[in-house]
C-alpha cells in the first residue's frame, strides 16, 4: 500500500528495530491498513518516554471507513501499555489532515524525503 516498489514479505523500515510492534486492520482477510511501532525518542521532547509510528498506510478503497483511525487507536493503546508518553511520526503532507482530525499535533516546518514534503507530528497517549 505505503510503497509498492517492495514486494510481498519485504522488511518495512524500522520494522527490524527493537521493540516493534506491527498493528493491522483487516477486513475479513484482507488487510486494508496498518503501521509499526517503537520506542525512538521523539527530538522536541527529550526525556520523554516516546514511541515513533513508522510505515502507516490504508488501502485506497478502505479510506473513510475507519481503518486507519482504527490502527491509530491501537498505536496510542500499545505505546501507554509500553510506557509510552507520546507517540510521533513523519506523516507525509497529503496525510496531516487524516493526523489532525485524529487529535495530533504539528511540530516544526515541512521538510523534503525521498518520498516528499513531510511534516513532524505527535500525540500525547
Amino acid at each position: 500500500m505505503l510503497r509498492p516498489e517492495f514486494g510481498p514479505g519485504a522488511a518495512m523500515p524500522g520494522e527490524d528495530r527493537p521493540g516493534t510492534i506491527p498493528i493491522a486492520v483487516f477486513d475479513g482477510s484482507r488487510l486494508v491498513s496498518a503501521c509499526l511501532i517503537f520506542p525512538e525518542s521523539c527530538r522536541w521532547q527529550p526525556g520523554r518516554p516516546a514511541w515513533r509510528l513508522r510505515s502507516m498506510a490504508t488501502e485506497p478503497e478502505a479510506r473513510g471507513i475507519g481503518a486507519g483511525t482504527a490502527v491509530l487507536v491501537g498505536a496510542v493503546e500499545l505505546t501507554r501499555s509500553n510506557g509510552g508518553e507520546l507517540l510521533w511520526c513523519e506523516a507525509r503532507e497529503s496525510a496531516v489532515g487524516f493526523y489532525l482530525r485524529n487529535g495530533w499535533q504539528l511540530w516544526g516546518e515541512r521538510f523534503q524525503t525521498d518520498h516528499g514534503p513531510h511534516r513532524y507530528m505527535w500525540t500525547e497517549v
